[in-house]
């Protein structure tokens, strides 16, 4: 059962309401009456104005605490690429895409790459725009060497950076061994897989051994990660070849890094 509210004598209560709050705002001894009866009362609930204090210093610290230990991520915890509203997480999902496909995600996939028919192009603008798989097969099939075709990626990149601004270092010398590793061991009879020679280039959000990691940011234009990351580390065992640590938007957004803007979007 309801019962109706009465708005005049709701008035009332909020005119005397702030007709007291006027009172000890106005009247000194009122005041101090109304601090000693606050007090008192703090008093008999127990909590001691110290305690309180000591309880709030430390409450950031904890919360930093558990923040932290709720996430151990090591160097190679493979970020989260997409949040998936899916029940389970997305964890979930890819483990019942993949059962519906016939795969299991635990394991490795096997990837085939067709032979390459017929000589290599020979203009350098046809195969700097070739896709990985085919450049594979290229290097795998003996139609160009690693060594070349990083020569080929490597003026490229010196040719067009001053345009384009889109590489923040150039890794000629490390570029150079990997590519002679890699022939050498096609040489020897052993083929790493498709990426086996491939040059490539990693944006400057990961870390390279010898090579500045600024993020795209004027603050970290300097700074010196001396390790690989685990996404440089996975390509270089596959046989990949890094040729250069590429721009970033600042903090990875948008196009616009401490030398400017990147064109080759």
């Amino acid at each position: 059962m309801s019962t109706r509210r009465d708005p005049e004598a709701s008035l009332h209560r909020d005119l005397e309401d702030r007709s007291h709050a006027r009172t000890v705002e106005s009247d000194p001894m009122e005041r101090r009456r109304f601090l000693k009866v606050a007090a008192a009362a703090a008093a008999a609930s127990g909590v001691h104005p110290g305690a309180l204090t000591a309880a709030e210093r430390r409450q950031p610290v904890a919360v930093q605490e558990a923040q932290e230990a709720l996430a151990p991520l090591g160097n190679g915890e493979p970020p989260a690429l997409q949040f998936q509203a899916y029940p389970g997480g997305t964890g979930a999902l890819l483990e019942r895409l993949w059962g519906e496909a016939g795969g299991i995600p635990s394991e490795r996939q096997k990837i085939d790459i067709g032979p390459w028919p017929g000589p290599a192009p020979t203009d350098p603008a046809d195969l700097a725009f070739l896709p990985a798989h085919r450049l594979g097969a290229l290097i795998r099939d003996r139609k160009i060497t690693s060594a070349e075709l990083t020569d080929i990626y490597l003026e490229r990149m010196r040719k067009y950076d001053p345009i384009l601004l889109c590489a923040v270092t150039i890794l000629e010398d490390r570029a150079r061994a990997e590519a002679k590793e890699a022939d050498a061991e096609l040489r020897a009879g052993r083929w790493r897989g498709p990426l086996h020679g491939v040059p490539w280039g990693v944006k400057d959000l990961f870390s390279v051994t010898g090579a500045r990691t600024t993020w795209g940011s004027g603050d970290f234009e300097n700074r010196m990660i001396d390790e690989d990351s685990e996404l440089v580390v996975r390509l270089r065992a596959a046989g990949a070849v890094l040729i250069a640590k590429l721009a970033t938007g600042e903090f990875a957004r948008g196009a616009n890094w401490y030398r400017g803007q990147t064109r080759n979007a």
